[in-house]
């Protein structure tokens, strides 16, 4: 009996042995099977998860390039002034838990920033807030002066900005650094365009890190080592654009525009020496302007019908095609019938007798209808195109447009005539500036450009250089065209072109404003011309949106011409051409 009862208690310890080996024996497998998985079949998911805890990414911002221009006098390595830099500023802010005398912390506050007293007050008074901002950007001296009080509860955060130091002059061609994605990046203008050149590049180091964050020293370099960026110099002359900017102002105001735009070109280089628009805007204080569209280079971006300053390009063409000469008359009846749809003068007269440079200076459409008639439909869209209409001319800037030649590429007399005074196509001022300018370079078009220079931080200095893109019309017809020009700005505009003591060549466009597919009483006035007229120096084109207060751009746009014109004269000191 007590043998059998021995035997059963055997028994029993070697099942619970036998249970306990399987069982030992099963989580062995799941624990090699768990093993096998995470090693093998999972390793890079769980090695992906162990960097993304061990390893921090810790990125450093390299130096931005500076934007830099020259005046006139400061050409080569001379003197350069800086249109965008980086600046120092401090972001500073209250920890109102330990501030112990509000009173004193708002006057200091209010008489060294600037800021709102009884708002600096109130925050002062936030004895439970350990947070509370003051100003986001004040600079080097104001902090120093802010610290030298030694109030306690105030501090400053070192940030470092992009600066402007000419505020709102040129702002459209420079654009503004902003913020994307928690990154800075450029917007419009040079800063868009150039971003990356600017910007160089960052440099990125791989560090690990314990369980509770702290980093480790680092066994290998993992470094990818930053690059600072390039500076640009750009064509802009300083002085020349503060002055010529200046006076667009008000002619803008004076002449009740909604906006203006002007551009200055070196007529044999094509150097831009004036680019701005207004309104601008301060691109320190990007993120106040409500209008979007205040950010946009009007100069490059914005298409419009030229009006009447399309009508040199017309004749150009027919003179270059020998249809016509400056002598040439006809009898103007006031209307000309196309594809039976009636075509008026500007001002619906009947003028007479008239020769073709009599059609420039008192701008017949009629007048350049005629002109162009004989000019096959085909071959006047190719000389259009030829002067640069309907394409980018590639200018280094941001938001180039390449306007519209509508239907002209249908080759229907109707298009063609009504282009041939600014109808039907849409221009740039930019693209406007630069066909006329053929006249002023000898027939030949010419690519505007902005980036003088690329200073890399290696030391490299890449120039650019003047570039012919093709040549339009003969040597002769682009004198031919200046000496009718002379004549359009000697005996038209009532004098208002004239500059005493040079020839200067312009044209005026007044050109209806088409709203829901038909022309209303508002319009845009331009004026483009270049001097001197027999040895161009510089070509200038104004252009002002939908002015109100007078009727034609012979009372607006020409007398700023006039006025800008002179200044630049005397500014580059060129000596008088009569």
């Amino acid at each position: 009996m007590r043998l059998h009862s021995r035997n059963i208690s055997q028994k029993s310890k070697s099942n619970r042995l036998t249970v306990l080996s399987l069982f030992l024996g099963l989580l062995f497998v799941a624990l090699i099977g768990r093993l096998f998985f995470v090693q093998i079949v999972a390793h890079d998911y769980y090695k992906a998860l162990a960097d993304d805890q061990q390893l921090l990414t810790v990125e450093s911002s390299p130096y931005r390039g500076e934007i830099l221009s020259r005046d006139h006098t400061n050409q080569g390595d001379g003197v350069t002034y800086v249109l965008a830099s980086n600046k120092t500023f401090y972001e500073i802010y209250l920890n109102p838990m330990q501030v112990t005398r509000p009173i004193n912390t708002a006057e200091s506050l209010s008489q060294i920033l600037g800021t709102d007293y009884q708002t600096m007050l109130d925050r002062a008074k936030k004895e439970n807030d350990p947070y509370e901002p003051v100003v986001s950007r004040a600079t080097e001296e104001q902090y120093q002066a802010l610290k030298a009080t030694g109030i306690p509860g105030i501090y400053g955060r070192e940030h470092i900005w992009r600066y402007y130091p000419d505020s709102e002059i040129g702002s459209q061609v420079l654009g503004f650094l902003g913020i994307e994605e928690n990154k800075r990046i450029g917007k419009y203008g040079i800063e868009g365009y150039w971003d990356a050149e600017l910007a160089g590049a960052s440099e990125e180091e791989t560090a690990t890190r314990d369980a509770r964050g702290t980093v480790l020293p680092r066994l290998e370099d993992t470094s990818v080592i930053s690059r600072d960026g390039s500076d640009l110099v750009l064509t802009i002359d300083r002085t020349a654009e503060y002055e010529v900017c200046s006076m667009l102002k008000k002619g803008v105001e004076k002449y009740a525009a909604d906006k203006g735009s002007v551009i200055v070109m070196e007529s044999k280089t094509g150097r831009i020496l004036v680019m701005c628009n207004y309104p601008a805007f301060d691109p320190n204080e990007y993120q106040l302007v409500q209008e979007v569209a205040n950010f946009n280079n009007d100069a490059v971006f914005e298409s419009y019908e030229p009006g009447s300053v399309f009508k040199p390009i017309a004749m150009g063409i027919a003179i270059d095609r020998e249809a016509v000469t400056p002598a040439t008359t006809y009898e103007d009846t006031g209307e000309v019938i196309i594809d039976d749809k009636p075509i008026h003068n500007f001002d619906s007269l009947a003028h007479g007798k008239k020769t073709m440079t009599q059609v420039l200076q008192e701008s017949l459409n009629t007048g350049v209808i005629f002109a162009t008639k004989t000019v096959p439909n085909r071959v006047y869209y190719e000389y259009v195109k030829n002067f640069g209409f309907g394409e980018k001319t590639g200018i280094e800037i941001a938001q180039e447009s390449a306007g519209n030649l509508g239907k002209l590429e249908t080759a229907k007399d109707i298009y063609k005539a009504t282009t041939s005074f600014g109808q039907g196509l849409t221009v740039t001022p930019l693209q406007m500036i630069a066909g006329v300018n053929v006249f002023a370079n000898d027939g030949v078009l010419i690519r505007p450009y902005i980036v003088e220079e690329i200073r890399k931080p290696d030391g490299e200095r890449i120039v650019t250089k003047p570039q012919n893109v093709r040549r339009v019309v003969t040597s002769d017809t682009a004198r031919t065209i200046t000496a009718m020009l002379i004549k359009v700005a000697e005996e038209g505009y009532d004098h208002k072109a004239t500059i005493p003591g040079y020839y200067v060549t312009g044209k005026t466009g007044t050109a209806q404003i088409a709203e829901r597919g038909s022309y209303g009483s508002k319009t845009n006035h331009t004026f483009v011309g270049f001097a001197p007229a027999t040895d161009a120096k510089f070509s200038i084109i104004i252009k002002l949106n939908n002015v109100k207060n007078v009727p034609f751009a012979s009372d607006s746009t020409a007398p700023l011409f006039n006025a800008m014109a002179r200044f630049l004269l005397q500014y580059y000191r060129i000596p008088p051409t009569r």
